[in-house]
């Protein structure tokens, strides 16, 4: 192994002493949510690991278990989290551990495949193919790189997390294929071609997978979303949600599994299931 360089010492640090305020400040660049939002999040976690003396950088073998009670506790007691706060809790924890394992402090994330429960949905229907159409064609005309953004989340329901970690070096234009944290998609036409003037900015296929930079310039997912507001208002659009987009696309593109990012079958068709429900609710 190779010794730490000063920031990983820091960062591992950090990590020992459950000091939240210190790790979020060495990773502020790196993290897709607001770091308020990111610290609310992971705030139960760190508290709960620190009374069990738990190492968050070599979890135990039970971890999952572990992670339920901190997971869904609120300063209304144990398990009285609701499920989209749950959802939120475990998706940052997720994203933290990947930022650690660009950081070279883990080669693997120990949150990944921990369920998580079904998602609260809101009642307000999805958008329709025709205003989705008409977001795509006011981003083609104005912002190259929102508009390849949205064509990746509604072909292939890539979530905002996702997105924003995206680097050229994942991505091989010569069998028009993207590897994702589960399984590897093959690319459709719209995707690569909402891809190749960004490809062209980043100095082309042989360059921009060497120098492994970010595909999207969005600090995080705030500055997304707002973007996103304002190209909905450009369009004469309600604002739609870049989770409202990844549902359609689910709608509107039902594939396989692996060209939306399953590589687990069973979670693929819950997914299919509860798009068909919302379909048949809006027919309704």
């Amino acid at each position: 192994m190779t010794p730490d360089s000063p920031r990983q010492h820091l960062l591992r640090q950090a990590l020992s002493q459950y000091d939240l305020d210190q790790l979020l400040g060495l990773l502020r660049e790196q993290l897709s949510r607001p770091e308020p939002q990111t610290h609310s999040n992971l705030h139960p976690i760190f508290k709960q690991a620190q009374v069990d003396e738990l190492d968050l950088l070599q979890p135990p073998e039970d971890f999952h278990t572990w992670l339920h009670a901190p997971l869904r506790h609120t300063r209304y007691g144990p398990g009285t989290a609701k499920p989209n706060t749950v959802i939120a809790r475990l998706s940052t924890l997720r994203n933290l551990y990947e930022v650690l394992i660009d950081e070279g402090l883990l080669t693997n994330n120990p949150a990944r495949d921990c369920p998580a429960p079904s998602a609260e949905h809101k009642a307000a229907p999805l958008p329709s193919p025709r205003q989705i159409a008409r977001l795509l064609a006011e981003a083609r005309e104005t912002d190259p790189h929102l508009f390849a953004a949205l064509t990746l989340i509604h072909q292939h329901a890539f979530q905002l997390t996702e997105l924003l970690r995206l680097r050229w070096s994942a991505l091989d234009f010569s069998r028009g294929e993207l590897l994702r944290a589960r399984t590897v998609t093959p690319l459709t036409g719209e995707s690569l071609r909402a891809l190749h003037p960004l490809l062209a900015q980043a100095g082309g296929p042989l360059h921009a997978p060497e120098q492994a930079e970010r595909v999207f310039p969005y600090a995080n997912d705030q500055d997304f979303r707002l973007e996103l507001w304002k190209l909905c208002k450009q369009a004469n659009l309600p604002l739609i949600s870049p989770s409202d987009l990844r549902r359609a696309s689910l709608r509107d593109h039902p594939q396989g599994p692996a060209e939306k990012g399953f590589s687990n079958p069973q979670a693929y068709k819950d997914a299919l299931k509860y798009a068909g429900q919302v379909l048949r609710k809006e027919r309704t």
